[in-house]
């Protein structure tokens, strides 16, 4: 069996496999349509050993891909979800763009034979311990797959086509939010959270707003504005989604993309963000399929092309976002209720996608482009000499493509929004100003024990001097701060007559003690 895989990479594969075919007619029983399971199991193989990793070029890799073909009526089986985002993303693969035609062809009867068949072909192994482990192997498989396998599926498709039930209060929700709700007010209410950033607040609350205006007029057919979010760590870009999460009344999800991988059945994949986004829809599948996915450190899954590594590590996965972005079906597994693998089929069409990331060394792509657009003038010079800051003015779907972003994919993101760093201005200002700033929660902390806590002008500056050290923006606030009061969290509860706790210049430096103001 080993060696008809291998013969996968050979150029006498196609003979080899149609001479093992011939050979198990004769010795066996003749297949049902010979032709048909020829072609399908060399698509299967040829996905196994020359699209797939080294590591997965297993038998165990070929019996899940042969399992996971079952399906019920004219559902579409996991593995032909497989095999057409395969297909979008390697157009010059024959072998599996044809491939995608046999989803109308190959039937259950078919798979059976192809399990057979491979039963048969492990059993020409002489080598007995081999053999045995590979026919273990098989039959491990063959319960988990083909002896119950149409009998889950149906469960399955059974499952996913009750659960999507319309939900009348979603509509009349929608509704009101619009009723309370403009873009310039969705702005108005980040704008009690979120420090400056105004480019990137209209952008999102216009795509908020227009997402509302697909779900209650859908004949209409409006256009989807996807955006991508760039901005160094600490600007903001997760407190904006945050916040548009508490306003709206559509689930929002917010999701990392780092580690997140292309293989189906390996480590975490992107398909979890439409799994939590239906879990708190409630299993409502309506209301999950009209939610918004925040993926953050979306620049993670591309390859920046002067790092030095290979260019196409994560072209597969930019390819399978296309489908998602855009809309398609997408099979989403999860754990029913009685501990058993399900699959709910869910449409991404009005699902609102919002990307962000660092993309970090984008401002040397924009500034060689500045250069080249002003290189025969005193301007160039200027360049050659100064830091340039990727911004809205600069910024361009060309300088994304040239930092690794496939073309089909920076096309699915219709709105580019910079986020810019914070200065000290701006972070004195995240400190001090927003209706839920991290001074303002410790403040209620202490607002509980009846005690007010207090930070000088001198104490503001220190915070923002060790903040900036730490290069990390405002996610440095929290743990700045935390230290600073961590006595006087653990004190105060149990003194008698504190009224007031002072931080000043020294107390935020650490070195001197917080002032305590006591009532006798």
């Amino acid at each position: 069996m080993r060696r008809l895989f291998e013969k996968c990479n050979d150029k006498t594969y196609d003979l080899y496999l149609k001479r093992s075919m011939v050979l198990y007619q004769k010795q066996n029983q003749p297949f049902t349509n010979n032709m048909v399971i020829y072609a399908y199991l060399s698509v299967v193989i040829h996905y196994i050993f020359v699209s797939r990793d080294k590591d997965e070029q297993v038998l165990e890799s070929v019996m899940k891909l042969l399992g996971a073909s079952y399906k019920e009526g004219d559902g579409q089986a996991p593995f032909w979800t497989i095999l057409n985002r395969e297909a979008e993303e390697y157009t010059d693969d024959l072998l599996l763009v044809n491939g995608t035609r046999l989803e109308k062809v190959v039937s259950n009867e078919d798979i059976d034979e192809c399990f057979d068949f491979l039963e048969w072909a492990v059993g020409q192994e002489p080598d007995e311990e081999k053999r045995y482990l590979e026919l273990g192997e098989i039959a491990v498989n063959k319960i988990q797959f083909f002896k119950d396998g149409r009998k889950r599926l149906e469960m399955r498709r059974r499952e996913a086509r009750g659960e999507k039930e319309n939900d009348p209060r979603f509509i009349k929700k929608c509704q009101s939010f619009l009723q309370e709700y403009t873009p310039d007010r969705i702005k108005a209410y980040l704008d009690r959270y979120v420090i400056g950033q105004d480019a990137a607040k209209i952008s999102i609350s216009a795509a908020v707003y227009n997402h509302y205006q697909r779900i209650l007029h859908p004949e209409e057919d409006l256009v989807k504005s996807n955006i991508i979010l760039i901005g160094p760590t600490g600007c903001g870009k997760t407190e904006l989604i945050r916040r548009i999460e508490e306003l709206v009344n559509v689930p929002v999800v917010i999701s990392d993309f780092s580690g997140i991988v292309a293989t189906p059945w390996k480590g975490r994949n992107k398909e979890e963000a439409l799994l939590n986004l239906y879990l708190k829809a409630d299993k409502q599948l309506e209301t999950a399929e009209h939610g918004i996915v925040f993926f953050d450190e979306f620049d993670k899954m591309i390859p920046v092309r002067n790092s030095g590594m290979g260019l196409d590590i994560n072209q597969e996965l930019q390819g399978q976002m296309l489908g998602m972005m855009e809309g398609t079906m997408i099979d989403v597994p999860y754990m029913n209720g009685s501990g058993n693998d399900a699959v709910i089929r869910m449409n991404t069409r009005d699902i609102l996608f919002i990307c962000a990331g660092a993309f970090e060394g984008l401002e040397k792509i924009v500034k060689k482009d500045l250069q080249k657009e002003g290189s025969l003038g005193f301007h160039s010079s200027l360049l050659d000499q100064s830091e340039i800051e990727v911004s809205e003015d600069n910024i361009k779907v060309k300088h994304l493509m040239e930092y690794g972003m496939k073309p089909e994919l920076a096309g699915r993101l219709g709105a580019v929004s910079v986020l810019h760093g914070l200065d000290r201005e701006m972070m004195k200002k995240v400190l001090t100003e927003p209706e839920d700033s991290i001074i303002a929660r410790y403040q209620r902390e202490f607002d509980h024990e009846n005690i007010r806590l207090e930070f000088t002008e001198e104490a503001i500056d220190v915070i923002v001097d060790k903040v900036s050290k730490l290069s990390i923006g405002a996610r440095g606030l929290n743990a700045v701060i935390h230290e600073i009061l961590e006595d006087a969290l653990f004190e105060v509860p149990g003194m008698d007559g504190v009224r007031q706790v002072t931080i000043t210049g020294a107390a935020a430096a650490l070195e001197e003690a917080p002032e305590y103001t006591i009532e006798r």
